[in-house]
């Protein structure tokens, strides 16, 4: 992942709320075992394990709802274009911006298992992010960090959890940032 894009989950809103009475401020997220997943993860075997744990990621929060995913995809194909390496992700990179976005479809179980974009911090322009926040909202779903906060799909919500970024820090203090690394 590029360093100055902003990685924000896509979630429904509805088994959240059903799971906890109401959406909470942030969902867990456990880093270290997800370090130790990956560490583990044999890119030759091409299908990655289910996690033993269960935190924000790994639940699947997808798994009943409803959704037309061909028309889902259509809609992301107006937003940003298809990636060339697959039908799950899109991408759009040039010499001004690089977001991009994914979406892990369990075809056998007709579920989504992983929804996420990124968003280039560099671009001012804020079309790709906007679009995202327009979708977001009109499907009733919520967003999350790399770090579980979780916000309404609106610019003001997702301002707050955009300042507390690396990604923002890298923007706006490259000195701090790389000192932060350390």
């Amino acid at each position: 992942m590029a360093t100055y894009q902003f990685l924000t989950f896509v979630l429904p809103r509805k088994p959240i709320e059903t799971k906890y009475g109401g959406i909470p401020k942030q969902l867990e997220i456990k880093h270290a075992e997800w370090e130790k997943y990956w560490g583990n993860y044999d890119v030759e075997l091409n299908d990655a394990p289910e996690p033993e744990f269960e935190d924000a990621i790994s639940t699947k929060w997808w798994k009943g709802i409803q959704i037309n995913i061909a028309e889902l995809r259509n809609e992301i194909d107006k937003i940003i274009p298809r990636a060339s390496w697959n039908n799950e992700s899109w991408k759009i990179e040039n010499d001004e911006v690089d977001h991009d976005l994914s979406i892990d479809y369990n075809e056998k179980e007709n579920f989504i298992e992983d929804f996420r974009f990124r968003t280039d911090m560099r671009d001012s322009k804020l079309n790709f992010l906007n679009s995202m926040l327009e979708l977001c909202d009109r499907n009733d779903w919520i967003l999350m960090d790399e770090n579980g906060n979780l916000c309404n799909p609106n610019i003001i919500e997702l301002a707050e959890l955009l300042k507390n970024s690396k990604a923002h820090l890298f923007i706006t203090n490259p000195t701090e940032f790389f000192d932060n690394l350390k």
